[in-house]
């Protein structure tokens, strides 16, 4: 009796949650598609390169996966509350893109990783690979402004 209480509650909380992040349900499935993606050509990179497939980088991979889920849930719910639905669509859909950006270079580089150097497919994902970390940094200042900012955090270390 008691169990079949939690189980409603629970059960009602999260139909509740869902209902309200419906706006955003193709940003989180993005994601989800995203980190997929990003996990199964991560995991086929280790393989091919022979090198040992550790539950700690896979746990790392899934707590990051799980913070960047919250952040995003609690961006567009803060923005809900305060009735500022618009706006926290708006930074939720560039914080997916900023995913797609480091998670996309992720992925074409482990891609690389699993191809034939002298195949077609590893000079397409190469050229995607430069233009994606070279040749995006020209177009957004801001991102370009950063990797310089990360790079003197890095040489006064």
């Amino acid at each position: 009796m008691v169990m079949d209480s939690v189980k409603l509650v629970f059960a009602s909380l999260l139909a509740n949650i869902a209902g309200l992040l419906f706006p955003i349900k193709n940003e989180i499935f993005g994601l989800v598609f995203l980190f997929s993606v990003n996990f199964v050509i991560g995991l086929l990179a280790d393989i091919g390169n022979r090198r040992d497939w550790s539950f700690r980088k896979a746990f790392c991979f899934f707590r990051d996966a799980t913070i960047y889920f919250v952040m995003v849930t609690s961006i567009y719910m803060l923005g809900h509350l305060k009735g500022e639905e618009i706006v926290a669509v708006h930074c939720v859909s560039f914080m997916i893109y900023v995913a797609i950006y480091f998670y996309g270079t992720n992925i074409l580089r482990n891609a690389r990783l699993i191809t034939n150097e002298k195949s077609t497919l590893y000079r397409i994902l190469d050229f995607l690979h430069y233009i994606m970390s070279l040749r995006v940094l020209e177009r957004y200042a801001c991102l370009k402004d950063y990797f310089n900012y990360e790079k003197n955090e890095e040489n006064r270390s």
